[in-house]
């Protein structure tokens, strides 16, 4: 698809394999700003289809391969960028992370502020905290992974960081939602993904449906 591919590839290689730049040494600068802005760009979009990828359909779908064809880029060039699985899949969950973090809060800063039920606000809390869409395959898609992640100790700092940015659109729900009382948020978390796990057991496939009624029950205990 892109042919200055094998340009940027030599020209790095001439660099000193510096797989960050694209840095090709000609003395035009535009025509170094051309290849730096066109390596920037191929780098950004594959970092942005390996997180949707991630979101969307778990670490099974992270490969060199998926990733270059969901970019639009050539095999080749997501194999530069990132040389091992190790790095692409990094790559893939910190990119992946804050994706669901800035959905999170910007799902929460719209919600109207209304007093709403336990079990609305429940259901407000799992569509925000697996933002920025969720349906029953939610534990396999999204919640086995990131646990995975958790156990990971390669990825286990970045899951940690971006739990407070998810903690804070958690809040901000509950405030909107008039249960301002329940003030440990953290405790609400493990309560969500606690109920949702339990959820997937169910064989009628109603994930969401019976986590919001688990969560729902926790809140109205917090009376």
């Amino acid at each position: 698809m892109d042919d200055g591919a094998g340009t940027i590839d030599r020209a790095a290689r001439h660099d000193g394999g510096n797989a960050g730049t694209g840095t090709v040494h000609d003395p035009a600068h535009g025509a170094r700003a051309t290849v730096q802005g066109r390596s920037a760009q191929r780098q950004r979009a594959m970092v942005e289809a390996a997180a949707h990828l991630l979101i969307e359909e778990g670490f099974g779908a992270v490969t060199h391969r998926r990733v270059a064809r969901a970019a639009g880029v050539p095999q080749g060039s997501a194999s530069y960028y990132f040389p091992t699985s190790a790095s692409l899949v990094s790559t893939a969950v910190e990119a992946a992370e804050d994706v669901r973090a800035t959905a999170a809060q910007d799902r929460a800063d719209t919600l109207s502020r209304e007093r709403r039920s336990s079990a609305a606000t429940a259901r407000e809390l799992i569509e925000t905290l697996y933002a920025p869409h969720v349906d029953d395959t939610v534990v396999d898609v999204r919640l086995d992974p990131m646990l995975t992640a958790m156990r990971d100790p390669a990825l286990r700092p970045i899951m940690r960081a971006s739990r407070p940015r998810l903690l804070a659109a958690a809040q901000t729900v509950l405030d909107a939602s008039g249960h301002a009382h329940v003030s440990d948020v953290d405790l609400v978390a493990h309560v969500v993904d606690a109920a949702l796990l339990s959820a997937a057991a169910a064989e009628d496939g109603r994930v969401l449906d019976h986590a919001t009624e688990t969560v729902a029950r926790f809140l109205d205990h917090w009376h």
